[in-house]
Formats: C-alpha cells, structure tokens, sequence
C-alpha cells in the first residue's frame, strides 16, 4: 500500500487571494488513485510570504513538509504523482 501525501494549503489573505482558493480543488484534477492518498488541509498563515528575512511567492503549499512557493495546481500535480510513484 502507497503512503499517504500530506498536503497543505496556506489559508492566509495573501496566498488565498493570489491564488490559493484554487488549490483546495487539487484532488479534482488527480486520478482517483492518487487523490486518495491526499490529506488535504488548510493551514493558518505562515508568515513566510511577507517576513523580508525568507520571502517567498505566494500561494504557499506544502507536500509532505516541503514548501512550494507560487503554487499552482499544475505545480502540486507534478509533484503529488511523481511522490505517489515512490
């Protein structure tokens, strides 16, 4: 049995409106197969995207604990199957 991929999605003001509302919708764009090895979450802000020290472009998400910064849902596709593949 595969693992299961955790993923979330930043909910603050900065990622939701810069894109970030879409990425929620990320297990209508997977097979079957591998939506089901999503935990999808929504997570506070971070901070990361507007702290000058570790900027990063949002939408934020996070796979398995990696950062993906000006996530798309192309973005967390390409990484979602190639992680379900390992």
């Amino acid at each position: 049995m595969k693992k299961e991929i955790e993923v979330k999605v930043c909910c603050g003001t900065n990622c939701y409106i810069m894109g970030g509302s879409e990425l929620h919708l990320i297990k209508e764009h997977l097979t079957e197969e591998i939506a089901q090895l999503i935990s999808l979450k929504g997570e506070n802000c971070s901070g990361n995207c507007h702290d000058f020290s570790r900027t990063q472009k949002p939408p934020l998400a996070w796979i398995n604990g990696e950062m993906i910064e000006n996530a798309s849902i192309e973005k967390l596709k390409k990484e979602i199957v190639a992680r379900s593949h390992k």
